[in-house]
């Protein structure tokens, strides 16, 4: 399979055939709850926990999918947005961090990452159902965001309610995501004009002179005693997000992506070609390790840089990335689900499916399926 047409049918059969119907069966329709994930004999976890998180990524998958034609999800969706998602939310309407599997509120912390993707769940709801409530939703969740973690002295927001010290990268390039999906679900011109201040701060604060920072103090300087570890899977990730971002706003970001893509093309993989889930800013292995997230994000990339300079080289690195994911994380597990993450050798340390990894999985196929119309 050495085209992207090719690949790109493997990855709709996967989808179609094996994935959705498995994750869709496993829906608690009456909860109106998606389970945190499944175990390789093709039980729902047992693990007393279910966060947040996973509902509007789960969301995100069926609302795509349905729009697609690969299934027909809208019941499902409706039972998530209006008794699932609620079921994580405080009198004061903020999303909690996880519930237990009684569904009682186990971690009632309120964080950026976890708005960022409630987010996006309601862009997709809206999209799929042009419903008002949705777009309120939408527009209260930015004002949460406004009011009760912004930085008006040092710029962005911070990861917590519940914590100051420690900030991150990583909810703001959600935050980035879940943006440009609001505008363009709804062709309001303040939705990108709010992607364009994480853009900034990106610019500003987040890329260093040759890496992308993840962990910053109280004051979003790169001082903290994290700071110098890096995520390879996020420099690609960035890539893709970048060259969507130049699509609806205009402005030239190769710089940046080529500042990404030579740090981590450096950094970011083992000898066994699959990228590393963490490494330091010089370039030293933290870990060595291979989640299957991080490979997703690295096929986005290759689809990006594809579209920006097509050339035979650069299809067959999209279709190498799709390889790899096959043949290391989606072959070797049931159907349908996956191996998580791998050691240096390429052998699975984790077995069962999370079920936040299939919203990596999705958009990365379905960015596969776009370009080989």
């Amino acid at each position: 399979m050495n085209t992207i047409q090719q690949q790109a049918k493997r990855c709709q059969v996967w989808l179609s055939e094996h994935a959705l119907p498995r994750w869709q069966n496993a829906f608690d329709e009456k909860a109106g709850v998606f389970p945190e994930g499944i175990y390789q004999d093709g039980r729902v976890y047992q693990e007393n926990v279910i966060r947040f998180r996973v509902q509007p990524r789960q969301l995100y998958v069926y609302a795509h999918a349905t729009e697609l034609g690969f299934v027909d999800a809208r019941q499902a969706i409706e039972q998530a947005v209006h008794v699932g998602f609620p079921r994580f939310q405080t009198n004061r309407e903020t999303f909690v961090f996880s519930v237990d599997d009684e569904l009682n509120i186990k971690n009632d912390e309120a964080n950026a990452y976890e708005h960022a993707f409630a987010l996006l769940g309601y862009a997709w709801h809206y999209r799929l159902t042009k419903e008002q409530t949705s777009l309120n939703k939408m527009e209260a969740i930015y004002q949460w965001f406004q009011r009760e973690l912004a930085d008006a002295e040092n710029g962005g927001f911070y990861s917590s309610t519940h914590y100051l010290s420690l900030r991150c990268q990583n909810p703001h390039m959600h935050l980035f995501e879940a943006l440009m999906v609001c505008y363009e679900h709804t062709d309001d011109a303040q939705w990108l004009e709010r992607a364009s201040n994480i853009f900034t701060l990106f610019s500003e604060r987040f890329m260093q002179d040759e890496y992308l920072c993840e962990f910053f103090d109280n004051q979003l300087a790169p001082k903290h005693t994290l700071s110098n570890l890096v995520d390879p899977g996020h420099h690609y990730e960035w890539i893709w997000l970048l060259h969507h971002y130049q699509k609806l706003a205009g402005i030239d970001v190769s710089a940046y992506i080529a500042k990404l893509n030579r740090f981590v093309s450096a950094y970011g993989h083992n000898d066994n070609g699959l990228v590393r889930d963490e490494v330091k800013n010089s370039g030293e292995v933290f870990r060595s390790t291979s989640r299957l997230w991080c490979q997703t994000e690295y096929l986005k990339a290759q689809i990006a840089l594809w579209e920006r300079n097509p050339s035979p080289e650069r299809e067959q690195r999209v279709c190498q990335a799709v390889e790899a994911i096959f043949s290391a994380y989606l072959n070797p597990a049931k159907k349908g689900l996956w191996f998580d993450q791998l050691d240096s050798h390429g052998l699975p340390l984790q077995k069962n499916s999370p079920a936040s990894t299939f919203y990596h999985l999705f958009l990365a196929f379905s960015e596969l399926l776009r370009i080989a119309k």
